[in-house]
């Protein structure tokens, strides 16, 4: 487990989940790289946790770039062949663990990291956020990546462990137990504030109706996996009444690459976005000024793609 708050790391990054989206951090970080920029502490959520955990491990964002272009995405796929219907979902997510320990992680764990790393979790019975720091950097993947219906919950002892999105989108907070100077955070999931679903979702929870029949599945706890998917389901809709927090003082590039979640074959326009994304941010929105602590840095704006200043986007 990383030691807590005992040095102040520099540059601490927060990568969020997004599926194949997510590959568009690997854009970000390789910019960044370029510009003489690399992470002193990372945080992830789902697959911003695995991305987060190579570059923990001292790959460089070419490596990492290299990586995951060579991925057989039909192989990939066939992890998916682990049905899970006695726990409610879809995948049991035991084949993909495996998977991810050979073939990404190399039987990798916390232990064998060169950067601070935290993975963050949602606790489904509590409904908070949870940081993973020990054991499998594969197995901590996977339990930050279980959503419900799809991936079954990790359950770890007294712990039922589903994706960290749930609870925040960029895992900021999982960052701030690390005590970065300044904070980074990536952003590769829905456009909120384009996103149908969402706007579906918000409505139908302001509704009297909806916030009823969304707190009873909250209220079913999580004994059993009916009763877990109920409630997990309940706080995968209630994410999405909250927009996403940025904490002062820090930043969040966001990219929007034109992928679905489930286009592992379109890596390179993943990673192209999040390039797009990242000179953006260095170019009109000043991160390299804020990067190097320049106090009139404070300041940024909120154009799309780039960098955008403390606060909450919706």
């Amino acid at each position: 487990m990383p030691v807590m708050g005992a040095t102040r790391a520099e540059l601490g990054i927060a990568l969020g989940g997004g599926t194949a989206r997510a590959v568009a951090h690997v854009g970000v970080l390789e910019v960044l790289a370029e510009r003489g920029w690399h992470a002193d502490a990372i945080a992830g959520t789902s697959s911003g946790a695995m991305i987060g955990a190579m570059a923990a491990l001292g790959m460089s964002a070419t490596e990492i770039a290299a990586l995951v272009r060579g991925i057989d995405v039909r192989e990939l796929w066939r992890q998916a062949l682990d049905p899970g219907l006695d726990q409610a979902s879809l995948i049991r997510g035991r084949k993909l663990e495996a998977w991810l320990d050979r073939h990404v992680f190399h039987g990798a764990t916390f232990d064998d990291l060169q950067v601070p790393l935290l993975v963050a979790c949602t606790d489904l019975v509590t409904g908070d956020l949870g940081f993973l720091g020990e054991g499998s950097l594969a197995g901590a993947v996977v339990a930050s990546s279980a959503l419900a219906g799809f991936f079954s919950p990790v359950i770890d002892r007294d712990r039922v462990w589903v994706d960290g999105g749930f609870v925040e989108a960029v895992p900021f907070r999982a960052l701030a137990q690390l005590n970065p100077e300044r904070s980074l955070g990536l952003h590769a999931g829905i456009d909120a504030g384009r996103s149908r679903l969402i706007a579906f979702v918000r409505w139908l929870h302001a509704t009297p109706a909806g916030a009823r029949w969304r707190d009873w599945l909250l209220a079913r706890g999580a004994l059993g996996p009916w009763r877990r998917l109920a409630r997990g389901t309940a706080l995968a809709a209630q994410s999405y009444e909250r927009g996403l927090e940025v904490p002062p003082g820090a930043r969040l590039v966001s990219s929007f690459p034109r992928v679905a979640w489930w286009d592992f074959h379109r890596m390179d326009e993943a990673i192209a976005a999040g390039r797009l994304a990242a000179e953006a941010a260095f170019e009109r929105e000043g991160l390299q000024a804020w990067l190097a602590g320049e106090p009139d840095a404070e300041t940024m704006s909120e154009s799309r793609p780039g960098a955008v200043a403390g606060g909450v986007v919706r």
